[in-house]
């Protein structure tokens, strides 16, 4: 029986390379440690239908997946998907009025859905522009929210249902404002994402107490065993959570100094295949 029964895997910056794929090194680790006895799962801010496009790329299916920053867990078999903490109508109403305040629209994620405004499109457009390639938000399950109405609807339509947020303005400075007034608030858990040194920000807004760490505790206490049995690779901010909880937490070294910090050991990173190095040298105990 492997030390490790779960193994829990980041997805950018980590099992995806900086193309954003699962390359063949890292998917022939993975199914090296599932035949070796150990679950995987795929953990990350992002949701069920996004998260299936890489789980594709895979040589065999992960087991599970923490989606939203923990805030629901979903069984990659068969797609059932258990709610674990997500933005009740109280929550929302409080950052719809932020929003108000700072101009901006939100990204809303459910299981299944991204719903997104005219902010997220003029920050992917500025992206782009920086000659990176980014996600096509018109594919499956992605769906423009052109009108303060139509958020009315959507916010009546998946009430209830709401995982987590994300909130995107074009001048970091203001980003900055959105998170102390959201930290005032004493209502979320919040993740900023820092891009090309600090020109772009975004902040990712969760359920006071939900995160990574406590989404794969309670996978793994549903799965019948504590968080000494799991260990984590990641490389952001809502890793951190995951690296600290986990019996082995693995940083790669593209993550930020702060990161490698908190884990208990490092890997090589996401270009070198990182995630493969740390599943032989500490999942499967052996050589590459």
């Amino acid at each position: 029986m492997p030390k490790y029964q779960l193994l829990a895997l980041d997805l950018d910056g980590t099992l995806l390379d900086p193309s954003s794929r699962v390359s063949a090194a890292n998917a022939r680790a993975v199914r090296r440690a599932q035949q070796a006895g150990v679950q995987i799962a795929l953990c990350t801010g992002r949701n069920l239908t996004e998260t299936r496009v890489f789980n594709a790329q895979l040589e065999a299916p992960a087991d599970w997946a923490v989606i939203a920053n923990g805030a629901a867990a979903a069984r990659m078999a068969d797609g059932a998907v258990f709610p674990l903490g997500g933005l009740d109508r109280h929550r929302c109403d409080v950052i719809f009025d932020l929003c108000a305040q700072f101009d901006t629209d939100p990204c809303l994620y459910t299981g299944e859905r991204l719903y997104y405004g005219r902010e997220f499109l003029r920050f992917l457009q500025e992206i782009r522009r920086r000659g990176r390639i980014t996600l096509d938000e018109t594919a499956e399950g992605y769906h423009f929210v052109p009108t303060p109405a139509a958020w009315e609807n959507v916010r009546a339509q998946e009430d209830g249902r709401i995982l987590k947020a994300i909130l995107h303005q074009l001048d970091p400075a203001r980003v900055d404002q959105l998170i102390g007034a959201l930290e005032q608030t004493g209502l979320f858990e919040l993740a900023p994402s820092i891009m090309y040194g600090g020109a772009l920000k975004n902040v990712e807004i969760n359920r006071r107490g939900v995160h990574k760490g406590r989404g794969l505790t309670q996978l793994a206490a549903r799965l019948g065993f504590g968080m000494d049995a799991v260990a984590a690779i990641g490389d952001s901010d809502n890793d951190l959570t995951m690296l600290r909880m986990a019996g082995l937490g693995v940083a790669m070294e593209n993550a930020a100094p702060h990161i490698r910090a908190a884990a208990d050991v490092c890997t090589g990173s996401n270009a070198a295949d990182g995630a493969a190095q740390a599943i032989y040298r500490y999942i499967l105990e052996e050589d590459a």
